[in-house]
Formats: structure tokens, C-alpha cells, sequence
């Protein structure tokens, strides 16, 4: 199930994001420090913050800016799932929902930022219909990929 993050959802996501051990050493943080950039990021206002349960259990999370001030396409900030389900199929079945019921409502064209050395990642989003746009820095300074993907709707 996804849903909004809510502040009373922060014990567990606190709990869930100190497990990610390799999204935080990819990111090269302590995952205290992950955990930390994680939070507040998520209580910013201007996205949409969601978490994925199975029962009361965070198995995902993802973080959308729905129109980019500049670019005006939709961001997918996050999307990180819980290291012990990779490779199970979860993380497909979980952002095809997540495509289907919180981004392709707003917009079109979505975009995301991946670090270039996680090639895992850019393998999942070039499956989903990403294709290369550009290389850019974050707000954070960090060097990323940005993929592009741009829906066709039958008029």
C-alpha cells in the first residue's frame, strides 16, 4: 500500500532508512547520515512524500516534486527500497504503482537523478522507459545522471 508520509510515520522511517546501508555507502554518508538528509527532506514542504507499507512495515519510500520550477516535469527525488527485498521484483511492482497512481496523473514527462556509479539503478530506470538526458549537480552538489522519460496518452 502507498500512502503520504505523515510526521507520526517518522520513528519508522527513521528505522527503515538506517537499514539501507547501500543506497547510504553509495551516496558516500554514514547512515546516520543518510537517515538525517532523508528525514528532513521528507518533511519539506513542495513534495510529496510517500511511504510504502506491507502491514506496518516500511518496505519503500519515494520523495516527488510534481512541477520542477524550472523544467516544469515532474521529479522523482527518492525511491529507495528495503535492501533485503532487491532483486525480488518488489521495487518494479512498487514504482509501477507509484508511476500509475502519483506521477502520470500530473504530468508527462518525469525525471530523475542517478548517480553514475550505480549502475544497478540506471539499469531499473533504462527498463522503466528512461533514457539519458543529460549530467548535472544536485542542490546538494552531487554529480548525477539525469534520466527523461516522457509519456505518449492517446488524444
Amino acid at each position: 500500500m502507498i500512502r503520504p508520509y505523515t510526521a507520526k510515520d517518522r520513528p519508522s522511517l527513521e528505522d527503515f532508512l538506517m537499514h539501507q546501508h547501500i543506497f547510504a555507502r553509495l551516496n558516500e554518508q554514514s547512515v546516520e547520515m543518510f537517515r538525517d538528509e532523508n528525514v528532513a527532506d521528507f518533511e519539506e514542504e513542495g513534495t510529496v512524500s510517500l511511504i510504502f507499507c506491507d502491514k506496518e512495515r516500511i518496505v519503500a519510500i519515494a520523495d516527488l516534486l510534481k512541477k520542477h520550477p524550472v523544467d516544469g516535469s515532474l521529479w522523482l527525488g527518492l525511491f529507495v527500497v528495503e535492501e533485503s527485498l532487491h532483486g525480488t521484483g518488489l521495487a518494479q511492482t512498487l514504482y509501477e504503482q507509484l508511476e500509475d497512481q502519483y506521477m502520470c496523473p500530473y504530468q508527462t514527462e518525469f525525471r530523475l537523478g542517478v548517480l553514475p556509479h550505480n549502475e544497478r539503478a540506471q539499469r531499473f530506470w533504462k527498463r522503466n522507459g528512461y533514457v539519458y538526458e543529460k549530467d548535472s549537480v544536485t542542490n546538494k552538489g552531487t554529480r548525477v545522471h539525469v534520466l527523461k522519460k516522457r509519456l505518449i496518452r492517446p488524444e
